[in-house]
């Protein structure tokens, strides 16, 4: 009887930790964490979801009918832990997640405070992201194909820009590129 109670425990303990979630559109349950991974099914805008774990951009989920698989982060609306919002829910909540499911955040959605800190440029891809830059003559070319006529904007001037930047002017960079 003694091995059972811990047992019991974890059981109810499991509930109360699950942090439920529902889906804000129509998406597809994937078998991995990836864009072209297979689709195991569809899921319905306004279905309720268990959120198992969080992988990046991506929860791995069970569904109403028992289907597990991943389903990215931005599908999904959060909602309080376990079945009500009693004491010990919101705080099985904040021991598994952090949160207590009851505030907005705001920022990069998926990843930690301790994955931004660790975060390290990546000069390739920085370099692949300029390759899609366009010419100013390919630009002016595209803009002369649709009819677009040019038009001279009076630059947006800061007190808080004039006095960060050693009180230079918010012209553009020397390479061209917008800061």
């Amino acid at each position: 009887m003694r091995q059972l109670i811990p047992l019991l425990l974890f059981a109810i303990c499991g509930s109360v930790f699950a942090q439920s979630g529902t889906v804000v559109r129509k998406t597809d349950l994937r078998d991995k964490p990836f864009l072209d991974a297979a689709v195991v099914a569809p899921i319905a805008a306004n279905t309720t979801i268990e959120i198992q774990s969080n992988k990046g951009a991506w929860m791995q989920v069970k569904a109403a009918n028992g289907q597990v698989g991943w389903i990215k982060l931005l599908n999904v609306r959060t909602s309080g832990g376990g079945t009500s919002n009693s004491g010990l829910g919101t705080l099985g909540n904040v021991i598994k997640t952090g949160s207590s499911g009851q505030t907005v955040t705001t920022g990069v959605k998926g990843l930690s405070a301790e994955q931004i800190q660790q975060a390290e440029p990546n000069p390739a891809e920085v370099d692949k992201m300029e390759s899609y830059a366009s010419s100013q003559s390919d630009a002016t070319r595209a803009a002369q194909q649709a009819k677009l006529n040019p038009q001279s904007v009076a630059a947006i001037s800061s007190s808080s820009s004039s006095s960060n930047n050693g009180g230079s002017s918010t012209a553009a960079p020397s390479n061209g590129r917008r800061p």
